[in-house]
């Protein structure tokens, strides 16, 4: 099964650009499922959607790096 943290981090490694048309792909997949873990994998993702597509840097990162 796919986990939630997994799919946040293949997303946040697709370019800006590319993003949100992945991430509306994937959650339109998931949405076909039957399955309850993907359903809610779906709503976990569409819960944190704008933190997901965001493209600011990280501040932790930018002050670490």
């Amino acid at each position: 099964m796919i986990m939630f943290d997994r799919a946040w981090k293949m997303l946040q490694e697709i370019d800006a650009s590319e993003r949100k048309k992945a991430f509306d792909a994937i959650v339109e997949l998931l949405a076909a499922s039957e399955d309850e873990g993907m359903l809610q994998l779906r709503d976990d993702l569409l819960t944190f959607e704008d933190d997901i597509l965001d493209d600011s840097e990280d501040p932790i990162k930018t002050l670490l790096g």
